[in-house]
């Protein structure tokens, strides 16, 4: 549960961080380039940035079972003595995601959200084939 729980962290922070670059002129592949040599860098970004830039926002794993799993955190936060802040805006970030788009969809609709709302577009030239799709051979 804590891998799930900071990977969807992890997936709403990165939709959020292009939102900010773009909203203020950063160039998507540029800003891309930027957190891949930083220490915004990680597996979130790697996996989930091509599944964001085609558009197809990672359909291998829904929203449902995103809010499934929070809610299973939401359980076990229960037993720690402070505020869990980052894990609770996910899931409400989450839920927004399932309200506006459905559960069934990819669990990348949590960065679909602020395109939409911001007028982005997140879609960005190049190959990015899907990670289940990628012959590692």
């Amino acid at each position: 549960m804590v891998t799930n729980q900071l990977w969807f962290i992890s997936a709403a922070a990165l939709g959020e961080g292009l939102a900010v670059g773009m909203a203020n002129g950063v160039d998507l592949g540029v800003l891309y380039r930027a957190i891949l040599e930083s220490v915004g860098d990680s597996f979130v970004a790697r996996h989930d940035g091509p599944s964001i830039f085609a558009g197809h926002y990672d359909p291998s794993f829904t929203v449902g079972l995103c809010l499934k799993d929070l809610g299973l955190l939401e359980e076990l936060q229960g037993g720690v003595a402070a505020p869990m802040v980052m894990t609770d805006a996910a899931r409400s970030a989450f839920r927004d995601a399932g309200d506006r788009y459905g559960t069934g969809v990819g669990e990348l609709h949590v960065a679909k959200r602020l395109e939409d709302d911001a007028g982005l577009s997140f879609r960005m030239d190049g190959d990015w084939t899907p990670p289940w799709e990628v012959d590692d051979d």
